[in-house]
């Protein structure tokens, strides 16, 4: 059994699975995470935050950052003084971000130990690909890019399927995050998802994961559902999703509804970046990732 990734909610994905109890594969990365932890002097002061406390430290530090751009594109004369202050605030942030990775996985860790029984493992199947599509867009723990001189974090994405259809496990790939940097070396490196011999271990209270992709597609279809949904998700337009977080600055991204939409659930939402003048964003656009959007927001997704 091989521990693949992790992902914000504490959804992990097992490759060369074999029917590995639960208990068995909490044990098994809880204790690595501990020895890990061991072995770098346990957790630092700067890491004993909680993630939360983070991601405000790195909003108070992006706002600090925004203030210094648009200084540097309102005056004709800038300071070194404030270009070296800039250059140590985009690498403070990248610090915390690190520093979020380990309380995040420390959190998760903590958890699954203490709630065993709360998680489920289940095998990953062409007819339950929109378990993959739940997770879409959320930060990715422990899947560090493979490219000599990078290691940033990768991220789960999938090809177009622009006539419709329904997604298969081939659809999916890691991408690195590395891609999005501003530095002059951009990553371009892509990983395909291993199809076979794929598990995850869930929350068990996740309704969604209990029927298929083409059921799940089924149910979403009908009006009721779908203006049900619609009406819960604009509740929280313009509200933050601290488990998405930009590729680039680390903030938190944000509700926004697309200007023409004609009415179709599925083509109406996406998160942004609220960093002026960042151009990522992520679309909600299937049942699985509204249903988990709002399984983040509300404790229930749309069954």
């Amino acid at each position: 059994m091989l521990l693949e990734a992790i992902f914000a909610i504490g959804t992990i994905i097992i490759t060369e699975f074999a029917r590995v109890a639960c208990r068995e594969v909490i044990e098994q990365w809880t204790s690595r995470s501990k020895e890990n932890a061991s072995n770098h002097g346990g957790y630092s002061e700067r890491t004993n935050k909680t993630t939360k406390d983070i991601i405000n430290d790195i909003e108070n530090i992006d706002a600090e950052i925004v203030d210094l751009e648009r200084k540097k594109q309102r005056d004709v004369y800038v300071p070194i003084s404030d270009n070296e202050h800039l250059e140590y605030l985009e690498f403070l942030r990248n610090e915390k971000f690190n520093d979020y990775q380990k309380a995040k996985k420390k959190e998760i860790a903590e958890e699954q130990y203490k709630n065993p029984d709360n998680y489920e493992t289940s095998v990953l199947k062409n007819d339950s690909i929109h378990v993959l599509q739940y997770h879409m867009g959320q930060v990715v723990l422990e899947k560090k890019c493979a490219e000599p001189g990078c290691g940033k974090p990768m991220i789960l994405q999938s090809r177009k399927r622009l006539d419709g259809s329904l997604y298969c496990l081939d659809d999916f790939f890691w991408s690195c995050t590395g891609y999005y940097s501003n530095l002059p070396f951009k990553c371009n490196a892509t990983q395909k998802f291993k199809a076979k011999d794929i598990a995850l271990l869930h929350k068990s209270d996740i309704f969604e994961f209990q029927v298929s992709q083409s059921d799940l597609s089924r149910i979403f279809n009908e009006k009721s559902i779908q203006k049900a949904t619609i009406n819960r998700v604009k509740y929280h337009l313009r509200d933050k999703d601290n488990e998405v977080l930009c590729p680039i600055h680390y903030v938190p991204m944000i509700l926004r509804e697309k200007r023409e939409h004609k009415g179709v659930a599925l083509d109406m939402f996406f998160l942004a970046c609220p960093h002026p003048k960042c151009p990522q964003l992520f679309k909600l656009k299937s049942p699985a990732q509204l249903a988990a959007y709002l399984s983040r927001k509300e404790g229930r997704g749309i069954l």
